[in-house]
């Protein structure tokens, strides 16, 4: 491991829930600020924002079963357990509502969540997320491994050198190119081990019936609270009728579009944190 990644699991802990240890950041003081990830992600994803967020907020950034230095589940890998164990975890975190900022396939995780805890829900910032499952199509390679029997081969392919060159042609602007060493961090968290396997049963778990659908949706619908969707200007994973379809259910008026494409939180993490912050501000019981 490199010394940012060692340095990322000494600033961690292990939070039991049901039996799984979930590796979690839980750093500051404040509004508790949930930072959740989604596919080809970890905690780790969010190492530049923790800090800026954590002068202000607690900031809490688990890692998926599984993922990182989380470990396995012993159910399925749909989101709709994922949205449980979520929600058995905020319970062990705090006894308050919290602001959750999801990124990717942690968008539906959220979703599922807010059906069946919307109380538990005071804001959450989406950031190139995906809601309708009808017509969104999982994106290259997530679309290939997702396939039974393929995935499982072609998973053997992913390593650092395929990583970084996916995320500098598809995740992340010229101008914040990814360098070997985050690669290696990212390949290390995502197929070190059974990690592999965890990853492409979690893209092979992908739940796209109407019945999620509708959950997803009136999740969203239940939510009282502050809710923004933050996506990147040169996102091609996302199709515009993906983000107006969206922005639609979230009940907004516009979306924020800042200069990266799909990782922005690694693409611009400052911009990304500054928009969080004015979110959880305006909903903050602390701010007088």
């Amino acid at each position: 491991m490199s010394e940012t990644i060692n340095a990322h699991q000494k600033k961690g802990k292990f939070v039991n829930v049901e039996g799984i240890n979930i590796f979690t950041i839980d750093h500051g003081t404040g509004d508790p600020v949930v930072l959740l990830h989604g596919f080809f992600a970890s905690s780790y994803s969010y190492r530049k924002i923790i800090p800026i967020l954590g002068e202000k907020y607690r900031v809490i950034a688990p890692d998926l079963p599984g993922i990182g230095f989380s470990e396995s589940p012993t159910s399925s890998y749909s989101h709709r357990y994922f949205a449980h164990l979520l929600f058995k975890f905020l319970e062990q975190m705090t006894d308050e509502k919290v602001h959750l900022v999801v990124h990717d396939y942690a968008g539906p995780i959220s979703f599922l969540l807010l059906n069946e805890h919307p109380e538990k829900i005071k804001s959450i910032t989406v950031i190139s997320s995906f809601l309708n499952l009808k017509k969104f199509s999982l994106y290259f390679p997530l679309n290939l491994i997702s396939v039974r029997f393929l995935g499982d081969f072609l998973s053997f392919f992913l390593n650092f050198f395929t990583l970084r060159f996916l995320f500098n042609f598809k995740f992340l602007s010229k101008e914040k190119p990814m360098d070997f060493i985050t690669a290696k961090d990212y390949s290390f968290l995502l197929f070190n081990g059974k990690t592999r396997r965890n990853f492409v049963k979690m893209s092979q778990s992908f739940d796209r019936t109407i019945h999620a659908q509708r959950d997803m949706e009136n999740g969203i619908k239940k939510m009282i609270g502050g809710r923004q969707i933050l996506m990147g200007q040169h996102d091609k994973i996302l199709s515009h009728m993906e983000s107006e379809y969206m922005k639609q259910v979230m009940r907004l008026s516009l979306i924020n579009y800042l200069p990266g494409k799909h990782f922005l939180m690694e693409d611009c993490p400052m911009e990304c944190a500054a928009k969080i912050d004015m979110l959880v501000k305006a909903f903050s019981k602390r701010e007088k």
